[in-house]
């Protein structure tokens, strides 16, 4: 067992240009990094990698990466991320589920989605920590991705990071360009203000019936963007306390809410 908590965090990933620019999410990130030693490995969840029931673990040598996105300029496409994999705690995670009554499918060859690379690229630049991607099964109930959480959340404790990968606030169809600075659309505002408040006084029942948020169908055109949050808030540990390491709204419509459990040192921007 490892001498150190590994925090579980909860990252909104905004839009693919995240990658570009050195701004205070960025610095954010990097800082969070810094803030503990170097994990083992990275556990990753992320909106964009998602199955229906089953849980797909990708266990590579080595990872690669996909653009998974269109209309953007085109040095977007010309960055690459390159870390390795970890078969070994790929298998370990594998037989975690599997014992908790997951059905589980090994891949050797999967891409890395941009949920999950882009913000890798400001928390660990040198991509020198293997990272094993786990698929979000949006068919389970939300009951059953906080037990997904719950299952992983021992690992945290053996040197792994865990790190789920969404939006707290996610509708493309609301986005204004021209607004990144803007201070976001009422609902979306309330939504974001919603889930931190629910973690800061650890109603986990309020984020599971999510749905029943008056500004849901707002916030969540689909849900897959919201569910991460529940894999995190399951994962927590006895002592746990939520800590939010970024907030705000960009482009009116998408929410940069990043948290984490079990994290010592509380840095906020707005």
């Amino acid at each position: 067992m490892s001498a150190y908590r590994y925090p579980s965090v909860f990252l909104s990933h905004g839009t693919p240009m995240l990658a570009f620019g050195e701004d205070r999410y960025q610095e954010t990130l990097l800082a969070l990094s810094n803030s503990m030693p170097k994990p083992k490995a990275i556990i990753s969840i992320s909106a964009h990698s998602v199955s229906n029931e089953d849980i797909h673990i990708l266990a590579s040598e080595k990872n690669r990466i996909q653009h998974d996105f269109t209309g953007f300029p085109v040095e977007l496409y010309d960055i690459h991320y390159e870390c390795p994999g970890s078969p070994a705690l790929a298998e370990q995670v594998s037989g975690l589920f599997s014992q908790a009554g997951f059905k589980v499918k090994m891949e050797r060859a999967a891409p890395l989605d941009h949920g999950i690379w882009i913000p890798l690229l400001h928390l660990y630049p040198k991509g020198d920590v293997p990272v094993v991607r786990i698929i979000l099964p949006t068919g389970l109930l939300p009951a059953q991705i906080l037990k997904m959480g719950r299952t992983l959340a021992s690992l945290r404790e053996q040197g792994f990071l865990i790190v789920s990968s969404g939006g707290a606030v996610n509708n493309l169809q609301a986005i204004k360009w021209s607004g990144k600075s803007s201070p976001g659309a009422p609902w979306a505002i309330q939504f974001e203000n919603w889930i931190v408040e629910s973690l800061q006084s650890k109603n986990v029942e309020a984020l599971m019936n999510f749905e029943d948020h008056p500004d849901f169908q707002k916030a969540h055109p689909s849900p897959e963007h919201f569910l991460p949050i529940l894999i995190t808030v399951g994962s927590a540990l006895p002592g746990d306390e939520p800590s939010v390491i970024f907030k705000g709204i960009e482009y009116e419509s998408l929410s940069m809410l990043c948290f984490s459990l079990g994290l010592a040192d509380q840095t906020v921007y707005h």
